[in-house]
């Protein structure tokens, strides 16, 4: 297994999945982190530049890394916003769903409570037992932080701990940058053609963190890559042993009797907001209790292999907690949970114990 750390060298862009053509929309977003299909794409690029391979021959292209259906053995985890703390470099998670403010500011969070409510809370066609309520009585037009570093959200998720959120604005700034399409043949502007583009700016000290499990054994040491829109560098190292921390994914053993489970990125169900049936991600029956999740996010992008646009699906966004329980002697048939993309880096959970506000 191999650690990546990756820094800018410059602004960053990585569009959202609503397509941007001229005369479409007037309006590019950068989507960060980036998703991880976004960051498979670059690392596979890479790989190719390394043994040599040109973009252009699509045979020896699949030979060697496959496709998008078929990766070829390749499995990664992330990427995790990161940044280098003295010797160390420490993961950023999205906060979780559901956190609260904890004070007047939202300098601090803490979990909202799991209550019984009697008539049921209802998601889409199924009603769920339990509704999540305020913690406490304060109301405030503060935002939370919007990650939380790996110790905190341990101590948040494990412990239901006040912890402080980590801000975007101290790991990177958006910058947004004015342009006007240009008209090849008259070489001029074209009228009705202005756009606006926004670029992400790393500070020094963060980056992302994306892990190569399997696939890919001789992948370079330390080197630049393109990435992203307009193939900006990205200047990636290798972490040796004891520069990060080692995260415990998933869960080893017999789940607890009520457990929850967080994604740290995001995934991909069939029926939108969850799977076909939750079965096919545990050894026994489990149910539903409770769910905290955002707006879905819109993951397309191009195909630069068959030079066609992906189509735009729907994920739900890293963050996102699931409430469950079980009667007992279940388990993780898998360590990931989405219905397609884990070998990809979508997925990635962390599960923890919680406690019905009623018991």
């Amino acid at each position: 297994m191999s650690i990546l750390f990756m820094q800018a060298e410059d602004v960053l862009l990585f569009r959202d999945g609503r397509p941007f053509s001229a005369g479409s929309d007037h309006e590019a977003r950068s989507l960060f982190p980036p998703p991880p299909s976004v960051m498979q794409g670059v690392l596979r690029s890479h790989y190719l530049a390394h043994k040599n391979i040109s973009l252009n021959d699509p045979q020896a292209i699949r030979e060697l890394v496959g496709d998008s259906a078929n990766p070829k053995g390749l499995r990664l985890r992330g990427p995790f916003l990161a940044r280098r703390e003295n010797d160390r470099v420490v993961r950023c998670f999205p906060t979780p769903a559901d956190a609260y403010p904890a004070d007047k500011k939202a300098e601090r969070v803490v979990p909202m409570k799991v209550a019984k409510n009697p008539g049921g809370c209802v998601w889409g066609n199924e009603i769920l037992p339990y509704l999540l309520e305020r913690p406490n009585k304060i109301v405030t037009k503060s935002a939370p932080g919007e990650y939380l570093s790996e110790k905190a959200l341990l101590e948040y998720l494990e412990q239901g701990k006040e912890v402080t959120p980590v801000k975007a604005a101290d790991l990177y700034v958006t910058e947004w940058r004015l342009g006007i399409q240009i008209d090849s043949q008259r070489l001029s502007t074209a009228k009705g053609m202005l756009y606006e583009v926004a670029f992400i700016r790393l500070y020094e000290d963060a980056g992302l963190v994306v892990e190569i499990l399997e696939g890919y054994p001789d992948f370079p040491p330390q080197g630049v890559m393109r990435a992203g829109g307009e193939g900006r560098a990205l200047r990636y190292t290798i972490l040796k042993e004891g520069e990060i921390t080692p995260f415990s994914w998933g869960y080893t053993g017999e789940l607890p009797r009520f457990f929850k489970v967080y994604f740290a990125t995001p995934a991909y169900f069939s029926q939108g907001w969850k799977p076909a049936s939750w079965q096919s991600f545990f050894t026994g029956e489990v149910r539903l209790e409770a769910v905290a999740l955002s707006r879905y996010q819109t993951l397309g992008g191009y195909d630069l292999l068959n030079r066609r646009q992906k189509p735009g699906r729907r994920f739900v966004p890293a963050g996102s907690v699931y409430y469950f329980s079980h009667a007992g002697g279940v388990q993780l048939s898998q360590q990931t949970i989405t219905e397609d993309g884990a070998a990809l880096g979508f997925g990635q959970v962390i599960v923890a114990a919680w406690t019905p506000e009623s018991a």
